[in-house]
């Protein structure tokens, strides 16, 4: 059997057209050759023409996208309405609205793959102005700058002042988390001269934006143009979060990367040199995907090996998309493992206990309009696993991930280490709604050729506008301030001269940390700039400084090669010299070397960093400069 994609005769009548070489037989009579779902009609025109090349869907994609997307940026804007009144969700509404009318209208004047690809540039420039709307305001992202925000933050602005993979918060640590979002913000910020942290609510929205374009382009490889726009529209309705947008977009790229650089699809496989770049991308952005997918990704090269009739040119396809994924993330990579070898460390993150641990493990039971196209996507993929070329891939990817969730679980049980292992349903939630698309658009036409209907082609049309416009109206309420809490937090994050962004709630506001002042008084001892190790009792001190710091707050925030528990100890070590003298040289002289600035609170029972408590006596005149009367109780002691 061959699976096959479908040209059109001259009436306009789809005829199978055989891939890869295979002999397509006159008719097809079993479904299992009759695919409409995937890529067919191809131009005669040779493909390199500059006609064929100008109406592809993924360029006409990119360009109405390119051309779009600064419209939705600077329109909330000019528009200037409260995100939190009721008129703030209006005008994404409306552009949802509107645009999905208006491509409806055109997909039953025009029947042409091109216009799927203005629909899906549209619909990311839509996503821009839905964020922008709900982020009018305030110089904030999403979840303002607290937990992972404030450390996002807090890297970025590192990365403001180098170019090298660096550790967030201590100098001479390599990244353990992969830096290329944070590392492209950061030279950008040095770039333009902007502050770091102010770029980080645009980068957001362009990621998310960015993300429905690249996983169209990537779909429409292998798929219908008006498939792969309803699979990447639905896959980020299925799970999206503005706050990890690089999660996001790396989700959006890995799925059919994995699929086409490891399946046997029925168009062209991707070419090593891009497969190989793209698994660096991932490898650098968020390789999460992958470790989750491990096993089917091992599965499928076993099953595709045996399956491909050139086993060595396979072989070899694989030893050079490793090669380029290497080199491609080598920056991040080498560092790191160096690092690893050479210093160890006690991995200490993925000790935090997440409220969703045990909870939304299978989605595809959930009573909803995605919960229901993720079960077809499930009941989908068992029926074709051996009929169409996408099933079996698919499945395995989200088996793999559920798999590994199990043995999170169960290491859980033993150690206390979670692996990370709640992220999982992630992938498979997506992996399902995928599925839930493709197995639709295939069963579909086969239902409904046996039931000898032909339905107008406007009901085609119309479906995928109704669900469309269901996905962009549930993604306004769920991230316009009155539906997301950290829609909310973007606003009511203080400034850090004081002060709050012009539509910060009238409670909840969080309370201010004195960086501007702290910055101030410190600089008039050390001069700008001050390269010196400081302790800090709020970390968003290190997302608006470049400033090193000793340890993270948070235990669970320490990177493995930090060894946080050792840097702890020594903390303790020091609140309990009493001599002044001798605390001096000693916080001087660490097992990690000196710190050279406290920024503590005041309590009444001493000087506050976390739960340790330092003495004012410690701080004696005769070594340290002692900043008081700061807001918020603040002081700070600065090393003479």
């Amino acid at each position: 059997m061959s699976i096959q994609t479908h040209s059109s005769d001259s009436n306009g009548r789809p005829r199978p057209r055989a891939v890869d070489g295979d002999t397509a037989p006159e008719a097809a009579t079993d479904h299992r050759d009759d695919i409409e779902v995937e890529a067919g009609s191809r131009s005669r025109t040779s493909p390199s023409s500059p006609r064929t090349w100008v109406r592809s869907p993924s360029v006409v994609a990119v360009v109405v996208w390119l051309l779009a997307t600064p419209v939705g940026f600077v329109l909330p804007g000019l528009v200037g309405r409260d995100p939190f009144s009721p008129g703030g969700p209006v005008l994404p509404l409306l552009a949802a609205v509107a645009l999905t009318g208006a491509v409806l209208l055109a997909a039953l004047r025009w029947r042409v793959q091109a216009l799927a690809g203005a629909a899906a540039g549209l619909a990311a420039a839509w996503l821009a102005l839905m964020l922008r709307t709900a982020l009018h305001g305030t110089p904030f992202g999403f979840g303002g700058l607290a937990g992972d925000m404030m450390r996002m933050a807090a890297s970025v602005t590192r990365y403001s002042v180098t170019a090298t993979t660096s550790d967030t918060t201590i100098l001479g640590l390599p990244s353990e988390y992969p830096p290329l979002y944070a590392w492209s913000i950061g030279r950008a910020s040095a770039l333009l001269d902007i502050p770091a942290w102010r770029l980080l609510a645009d980068a957001e929205v362009l990621t998310m934006s960015a993300a429905l374009i690249a996983a169209f382009v990537l779909w429409s490889r292998q798929f219908n143009a008006w498939v792969a726009f309803a699979v990447s529209s639905l896959s980020l309705a299925a799970w999206s979060d503005p706050r990890k947008a690089f999660e996001v977009l790396a989700l959006a790229v890995f799925v059919p990367w994995a699929l086409e650089t490891f399946a046997r699809p029925t168009g062209r496989r991707l070419h090593w040199l891009p497969a190989g770049l793209l698994g660096g991308f991932l490898v650098v952005t968020y390789q999460a995907w992958m470790v989750y997918a491990a096993f089917a990704i091992i599965t499928l090269m076993v099953l595709t090996w045996r399956a491909e009739p050139n086993r060595g040119a396979y072989l070899r396809h694989l030893g050079l998309v490793v090669l380029v994924s290497f080199i491609a993330s080598s920056w991040y990579v080498v560092p790191y493992l160096w690092s690893s070898f050479g210093e160890g460390g006690e991995m200490v993150s993925d000790l935090y206990i997440s409220d969703s641990y045990t909870s939304g493990m299978l989605p595809f039971f959930e009573i909803n309009p995605l919960g229901i196209l993720e079960f077809v996507g499930l009941v989908g993929l068992v029926w074709l696993w051996r009929s169409t070329w996408w099933a079996r891939p698919l499945l395995l990817i989200a088996l793999s991930a559920f798999v590994y969730r199990m043995l999170a679980m169960a290491r859980f049980l033993l150690s206390g280490h979670t692996m990370f292992g709640h992220y999982t349903v992630r992938l498979y939630e997506v992996v399902l709604a995928i599925a839930g698309v493709l197995v639709v658009a295939h069963v579909a036409p086969i239902v409904l050729r046996r039931m000898r209907l032909t339905p107008p082609r406007a009901v085609g049309a119309a479906a995928l506008a109704v669900v469309l416009a269901w996905a962009g109206v549930s993604f306004t309420k769920g991230w316009m301030p009155d539906g997301s809490a950290y829609s909310v937090s973007a606003h009511a994050e203080p400034l850090p001269g004081g002060g709050y962004p012009p539509y910060a709630p009238r409670t909840g506001k969080r309370t201010w940390f004195p960086v501007e002042p702290v910055r101030r008084e410190v600089e008039k001892i050390t001069g700008p700039d001050p390269q010196l190790v400081t302790l800090a009792v709020d970390e968003r001190l290190f997302s608006y400084l470049p400033w090193p710091g000793y340890i993270s707050n948070d235990r669970t925030a320490g990177s493995t090669m930090s060894r946080w528990d050792e840097r702890m100890s020594e903390l303790r070590r020091l609140t309990r010299t009493t001599d002044p003298a001798a605390f001096a040289a000693e916080s001087a002289t660490t097992k990690f070397g000196g710190i050279d600035i406290f920024v503590l609170r005041r309590k009444p029972d001493g000087w506050a960093w976390n739960d340790l408590r330092f003495a004012p006596a410690q701080f004696d005149k005769a070594h340290w400069t002692v900043i008081d009367g700061l807001p918020q109780d603040v002081v700070v002691a600065v090393r003479k």
